[in-house]
């Protein structure tokens, strides 16, 4: 009999399910699965990551397997110690000149690429120059436009030899800005547009080129060996790294798998050794057990609503959608890691002046209050949701997402609207999404790196990332004063003011819930920890002995 893929997922699932608990109820064990050769070095790892979507070129559509890759293989300029503050990476140090428009970095004489070959200052402009050309579709190229010319170029009204990115030194690299941009150096540790990409290999004329384990070079401290298609990525230790040395672990293998029920029984056969980003489930089950770790992450899950289609070009529309909403009850069915939240910046963001919480700087952004939504949907022409045309909300087929549409469409029913539930296989969802024309859409988002403009900058007119192409003039010229205002407090109290107008005014951004990060960790793995932003840092990885 050939059972349907909805009908195949389904039985992997049970079938992960009860193998799982056949093994936690007889007493499984992880702590044989890490191992280590005769110098103590970690031989491989074995992690999982959801389906693979998008490309592995920086300068291209990076999408969320993209970040895990770039995590293993690229190395930035500079990075971030655990508590935040800036370290040098590729370049071995760095100036910022008085007038804060020129940066300058000085590339290590021992930075390589996993061939051997020198790590240069052109490599880091490769991917600039190539993200500007628009054919090459890249997604953090707004990024890019405090560069002096940058903007022009992108543009068409201007050319790519006038871009103040200055590579003539190979291991010196010159930029400067149009303007003072009070974040610019934190887009260096880790926003793709401002990673390398081999010069001999990263070219446009091969667009498969990322694709290609034998092309898609590593600076950082492993590269890609092998890659198989839908199934896993092999990463291994690159020799060349210059800090190489620090690194204990050998290989890892990077596996594609959606479903977490299978994810779950995969990390207690030893079929993973780490399980991240798990379900709270699965937090639950192991509660009071030395595998579990959970942290706190600067994450958003929240609903776009896009103001160019019917009925939600009309602001009352939305509002009446957003006060609907009960977060506690959303909160229950993704489970014990999930804490609602109000704020677009994410919650557990950690602000730069004082270091207190963002969503406790912010406080709550939207009410709840089902009796105001009814009345804001009648005075807009729907009472009771008469008259309101066909309505789909749109998510991806996997982890919780099911879950939390089937509570939010109930919540809406007591709106008095029906709405439609459009689940779509990863990728579909992403190409769906970039065409910017769906009624609302579910999204999340990570911080890409240390401030809030992270969040902020999406929904400026005309960004890349803007797919509800929202624009809003209030909200632009706060961002854009916020990026060149140097007091950190001022310019803190302008983007809170600024994601009030997307949030509680405009209300095309529904904040949801943040969730915290649940881990499953092999107890007798050490020196590993996530990164200010919340990316696993694994180069200093060990076993503990015992």
């Amino acid at each position: 009999m050939i059972m349907n893929r909805n009908v195949k997922k389904w039985a992997a699932a049970l079938m992960g399910t009860a193998m799982m608990f056949g093994l936690l109820s007889c007493g499984g064990k992880s702590s044989s699965r890490v191992k280590t050769n005769e110098k103590g070095e970690i031989i491989e790892i074995v992690v999982a990551n959801q389906s693979e979507t998008g490309e592995y070129d920086p300068a291209g559509a990076a999408a969320y397997v993209y970040f895990s890759h770039q995590t293993y293989t690229l190395d930035p300029l500079v990075t971030y110690t655990p508590d935040g503050l800036f370290k040098a990476a590729t370049a071995e140090k760095w100036e910022i000149s008085s007038d804060l428009l020129t940066y300058t970095f000085w590339i290590r004489d021992n930075a390589k690429w996993s061939d051997g070959s020198p790590v240069t200052s052109q490599d880091y402009k490769n991917t600039m120059i190539r993200a500007l050309e628009p054919e090459n579709g890249a997604w953090y190229v707004d990024f890019l436009f405090p560069i002096k010319g940058a903007t022009e170029a992108f543009s068409g009204n201007g050319s790519l030899e006038d871009v103040a990115i200055d590579a003539s030194d190979p291991k010196v690299l010159k930029i400067t800005l149009e303007s003072p941009c009070a974040y610019f150096l934190d887009m260096f540790a880790n926003v793709p547009t401002f990673m390398p990409s081999n010069c001999k290999y990263a070219k446009d004329e091969d667009k498969l080129w990322d694709m290609d384990p034998a092309k898609n070079l590593g600076n950082g401290p492993w590269y890609m060996a092998e890659r198989k298609p839908g199934e896993y990525i092999l990463y291994k230790k690159n020799p060349y790294y210059y800090d190489a040395d620090s690194v204990n672990l050998l290989s890892i293998k990077m596996r594609f798998m959606d479903d977490n029920q299978a994810k779950a029984a995969a990390y207690q056969t030893g079929e993973l050794t780490i399980l991240t980003g798990a379900p709270s489930s699965i937090a639950e089950r192991y509660q009071g057990k030395p595998d579990l770790k959970i942290t706190e992450v600067p994450q958003t899950n929240y609903i776009m609503m896009n103001p160019n289609v019917a009925p939600f070009d009309n602001p009352k529309v939305r509002k009446a959608f957003a006060l609907a909403l009960k977060r506690k009850d959303i909160a229950t069915v993704v489970g014990m890691s999930c804490v609602p939240s109000t704020t677009f910046v994410g919650r557990f963001y950690h602000s730069k002046v004082d270091g207190t919480q963002w969503g406790e700087l912010q406080g709550d952004l939207l009410d709840e209050d089902l009796e105001e939504a009814k009345k804001l949907l009648a005075e807009a022409g729907y009472p009771d949701g008469k008259g309101l045309p066909k309505i789909t909300y749109t998510y991806p087929s996997m982890s919780y997402e099911g879950d939390v549409a089937q509570v939010l469409q109930q919540q809406w029913k007591l709106l008095g609207v029906d709405v439609e539930l459009q689940a779509l296989e990863n990728e579909v969802y992403v190409a769906q999404r970039r065409e910017k024309k769906d009624q609302m859409i579910r999204m999340q988002w990570y911080a890409d790196y240390n401030d809030p403009t992270t969040w902020l900058m999406m929904y400026v007119t005309g960004n890349s990332l803007n797919d509800i192409n929202w624009n809003n003039k209030k909200y632009d010229d706060l961002i854009a004063k916020s990026n060149l205002e140097l007091d950190a407090k001022k310019r803190q109290d302008m983007m809170l003011a600024a994601e009030k107008i997307a949030v509680s005014e405009d209300t095309v951004i529904v904040p949801l819930f943040t969730n915290n990060s649940t881990n499953l960790y092999p107890p007798e793995l050490t020196n590993y920890y996530n990164d200010v932003i919340g990316y696993p840092n694994y180069t200093g990885m060990k076993v503990e002995q015992k």
